[in-house]
Order: C-alpha cells, then structure tokens, then sequence
C-alpha cells in the first residue's frame, strides 16, 4: 500500500511541475524579446530548472513516463536556444 501511495503522489507532484513547465514556458516564449537580458536569463533557468525536477522526479515513477521526459528535454533545447 505504501509504494502505491508513493507513486500515486510522485505523479501528481510531476503533473504540478509539468503544469508550471508548461506555464512558465510558454510565457518565456511569447515575452523574452521584450524582456531586458536578466529577466530573460533568470526566466529560462527557472524553467530549466523545473525541466530538472521533472526529469529526476519522472524517473522515480514506475512505469517511467518517456515520451514526457523526451517532450521535456526538447523543450529545454529550444528554451536554451532561445536567447
């Protein structure tokens, strides 16, 4: 019962992070040209950093989510390609 809990709240906890990835990248996408470089560095490392989580969180759920994690990693190439 104890490890079903545990998943059961490693998955929620994944979506939340996924929910702020999606958020947060999505708004870095539409504002960082009009964004002064600092905000644009600090915005796209809080993103990548959640990318982060996600991806250490993800690999602690059975059964791994891959095509999330592989949807991430894109994401955080784009995101630093963005500059």
């Amino acid at each position: 019962m104890w490890c079903s809990a545990m998943s059961s709240e490693q998955v929620a906890a994944l979506n939340k992070i996924v929910a702020m990835i999606d958020q947060k990248a999505a708004e870095f996408k539409n504002e960082y040209m009009r964004w002064p470089e600092s905000k644009r560095f600090a915005n796209r490392k809080l993103v990548l950093d959640l990318i982060d989580d996600a991806n250490t969180l993800g690999h602690a759920v059975k059964p791994v989510p891959t095509d999330l994690l592989e949807d991430l990693k894109r994401l955080g190439e784009q995101l630093q390609r963005l500059r």
